[in-house]
């Protein structure tokens, strides 16, 4: 009776919840997208080079067309707004992405915070926290900062 009765709620009233490739991947993009705003929206100066930079890195990232990119950025700032915490967009991260490839995230976190000429604290402390809550060790966050100043030639 049991055994029937775990059969039928298997069947009858398990709620599936399978996403796709191209869902998990456009979610991952919007993750990367709205850190990447925030690093530049840290200091409260949100310049037209944080902006090209923020383009470059998704593109270099996601090989996205400019157009796909800058829907990204719209949606990614919506989502910002409306974001309470940034564990909606770490956890799917960690989830997803190895130690290399959230490495590599925060190099061009790093390369945003660099690209108007200066890294302002609160630029260093977002990007610290992120770290921390992408599971990465100090030398790895690190590491991603000295190669992200070697690219941005500061």
């Amino acid at each position: 009776m049991i055994k029937r009765l775990k059969i039928f709620f298997e069947q009858h009233l398990t709620i599936v919840n399978i996403e796709s490739v191209d869902d998990i991947e456009h979610r991952l993009q919007l993750a990367s997208a709205v850190l990447l705003l925030e690093v530049a929206q840290a200091d409260r100066q949100y310049s037209d080079i944080e902006n090209q930079r923020i383009q470059q890195a998704i593109s270099a990232k996601f090989s996205l067309s400019q157009s796909e990119i800058l829907e990204l950025l719209a949606n990614a700032d919506d989502k910002s707004a409306e974001a309470i915490d940034y564990h909606q967009f770490t956890s799917l991260i960690n989830k997803e992405f190895s130690i290399p490839q959230k490495c590599r995230l925060l190099e061009l976190m790093w390369s945003v915070a660099y690209a108007d000429g200066e890294l302002d604290r609160h630029e260093e402390h977002f990007i610290r926290k992120i770290s921390g809550l992408l599971h990465l060790r100090q030398t790895e966050m690190l590491s991603a900062r000295e190669r992200a100043k070697k690219t941005s030639l500061i």
